[in-house]
């Protein structure tokens, strides 16, 4: 197995969705489907028991890329997997598989007398067809419906015929309107046809409005046999729960999804292409893009270039990028290339959305490749990109820096500066600070004092801001620390949060609810080592200056001169130690003419430069954070 495979099995999703196997030509070999990508792809390299079947005994050697396409569900994965063996046909999924499709219904509306049937592909013979469906069993409920409460028939006569002949029994037990018999005239017959497609079509409710407009006719002009014909067949209806949407001869259904993740200079485009109504593939792109511009802008520019030479371009195109301005000029470039009218949308609700999170989440995972070809994948900590995630981040935390203030009942103030990247800390870009500008206690105006020389830094260098600012505390803190980066310019491109310690809740200086993350979260786990590495650091740097403030005083009691002070720090290299040594070795020291009191003397005079108990002080700094969090790379909501 070669490197770039096992780099690949690395970034495999724990997820539902279809695999892609491609050879060294880049052609597709195998396609298959998983209800957790990241455990079938690898059992057929790890030599899993349930790995041992003939794909991977013939298709191992030739494997040379992996792709895979995440999906909400496996059945939506079997469905996909069916579209693209069919769109492909795969060398070994055809030797391996036999030529069965996902059924589809077939109403064949080119008739006088239309039938519902069950067909195994959409062909050109002037039916219509709805699906595919995962089993035939959802099919045959659907004919159900369809004979009991429209009266569609289940035969296989060509109707009309030269003469009525004798209904069936379905006639007789209300399952069909006996066309053959003459019973049914055309007219009445497609109305019911018209009932059926509003069904198959997933206009469910509206047959109901319908209905219910119908019975309530006949309830006022008295007929009161066909109301309560209506009422049985509207609570029939609504107990079958059928919800079919997908007509998959109707043009008008084709829609393109589009999704696009930007990170710096490197962004993500995902389209998935639905066609008549099915999921039948995926496209990508990786593109190059300034700094300056926003993905409207990349947006505009890509369109037109995407769809230069496609053989067809949807009515709609949904995606998550907000045009505004730009969207009518876009849309009229597009309608003249496709010869008809073009629609980018950006949905709000419905199944729609849910499309474009697949794709969302597809795209993330394109952008997670470009930066693994720029930095090895296994230096990017998985916790980084679910932080993104849990927080609705644009840009992916690679870079994170915390602050702390620590002082000593005022004293001696100072702070410490620690940065993150990709997960892990980064101790070269470890910052300390003396505060010059701040007497007492004011930790609002020690923050500020940092934020200001840290971020005014930045800008001398051309050094790109932090992806994310950490902030220790609640709602309070945050609030004052968004208010520094709006007089210092930066509110809108730093983000910010804070991490309140009491519950370890998540903080945001918006109106946004705060969020409190499971204990085992990941993200919550880096969040923490940034606060605590930037405490510990603190603490450490601000206990080291008051003993370097300490060292040299202790030294100068009255009457000890420089030769007595040498002999003493060669010894003792601390005033504790002094303090606690014996009593000859201080009268050795210091000499005998100061008698027994000596030692009063000496503990008389240290003390006021030991070290005084405070809250700082007194507080072991946090151990160092882990440098790997071993986490999925992503975790379904």
């Amino acid at each position: 197995m070669n490197e770039h495979i096992e780099r690949r099995l690395a970034e495999l999703p724990a997820l539902p969705g279809v695999y892609i196997m491609r050879n060294s030509q880049g052609k597709i070999i195998y396609i298959g489907k998983a209800k957790v990508l990241k455990n079938r792809v690898r059992s057929y390299f790890d030599g899993s028991d349930h790995a041992g079947h003939r794909a991977a005994t013939l298709m191992l050697p030739h494997i040379r890329d992996i792709e895979w396409i995440i999906t909400e569900s496996e059945s939506e994965a079997l469905i996909l997997e069916a579209n693209l063996i069919r769109k492909h046909t795969p060398k070994y999924n055809v030797l391996l598989k036999d030529d069965k499709h996902f059924p589809y219904l077939a109403f064949s509306v080119h008739e006088d007398f239309p039938r519902l049937f069950l067909s195994r592909a959409v062909r050109k013979d002037g039916c219509q067809y709805f699906g595919p469906y995962l089993n035939s069993r959802m099919i045959a409920q659907l004919q159900d419906i369809a004979a009991r409460l429209f009266k569609i028939r289940e035969c296989k006569l060509k109707l009309p015929l030269k003469s009525p002949q004798r209904p069936c029994l379905n006639y007789h037990i209300g399952r069909c309107g006996a066309p053959c018999a003459g019973l049914v005239t055309k007219e009445e017959y497609h109305k019911a046809v018209l009932q059926t497609q509003m069904l198959l079509n997933g206009k469910r409710d509206d047959l109901i409005a319908q209905w219910e407009r119908e019975m309530q006719e006949a309830s006022d002009r008295l007929d009161f046999e066909t109301a309560m014909k209506k009422r049985d067949a509207i609570e029939a209806l609504r107990a079958t729960g059928i919800h079919q949407k997908t007509d998959v001869t109707d043009p008008n259904l084709s829609l393109d999804v589009l999704s696009l993740r930007r990170n710096g200079t490197m962004a993500a485009a995902v389209i998935f292409e639905y066609r008549n109504g099915v999921l039948c593939g995926r496209r990508h792109y990786r593109l190059e893009c300034r700094l300056e511009e926003d993905e409207a802008g990349i947006l505009q520019q890509m369109l037109v270039q995407w769809y230069l030479d496609v053989e067809h371009i949807p009515g709609e195109i949904a995606t998550d990028v907000i045009l505004d301005a730009d969207r009518e000029p876009l849309e009229q470039a597009l309608a003249k290339n496709a010869g008809h009218k073009v629609s980018i949308v950006n949905p709000q609700r419905g199944e729609k959305v849910g499309f474009l999170k697949l794709a969302g989440a597809n795209a993330d995972m394109i952008l997670v490749e470009m930066r693994a070809e720029v930095q090895k994948y296994s230096e990017i900590d998985q916790s980084v990109f679910e932080l993104q995630k849990v927080l609705g981040l644009k840009k992916t935390p690679f870079r994170i820096e915390c602050v702390d203030i620590s002082h000593l009942s005022g004293t001696n103030t100072v702070a410490s500066l620690v940065a993150f990247k990709n997960g892990k800390p980064d101790k070269s870009n470890y910052r300390k600070f003396i505060i010059k500008t701040v007497t007492g206690v004011d930790d609002f105006a020690s923050m500020r004092e940092v934020m200001t020389r840290r971020i005014r830094r930045l800008e001398e260098e051309g050094t790109p801001m932090p992806d994310l600012w950490v902030c220790d505390g609640g709602k309070g803190q945050v609030d004052a620390t968004m208010q520094i980066l709006k007089e210092l310019g930066h509110d809108k491109d730093l983000p910010l949060i804070g991490l309140a310690k009491r519950l370890e809740e998540i903080v945001f200086p918006d109106d946004r609810k705060s969020i409190v993350l499971h204990r085992t979260s990941p993200a919550l786990k880096l969040l923490q080592n940034a606060r605590d590495e930037a405490h510990r650091f603190a603490i450490t740097y601000q206990r080291s200056k008051r003993k370097k403030d300490l060292e040299v005083e202790w030294l100068k009691m009255p009457g000890v001169g420089h030769e007595t002070r040498v002999k003493i720090l060669s010894r003792y290299k601390s005033a504790e130690a002094f303090m606690a040594a014996p009593l000859e070795d201080i009268v050795d020291l210091l000499g005998k003419v100061r008698g027994n009191s000596v030692r009063e003397q000496v503990k008389e005079y240290c003390a006021k430069f030991i070290e005084p108990l405070g809250s700082d002080a007194n507080e072991e700094p946090p151990a160092e954070p882990r440098s790997h969090l071993k986490v999925a790379m992503y975790t379904k909501h």
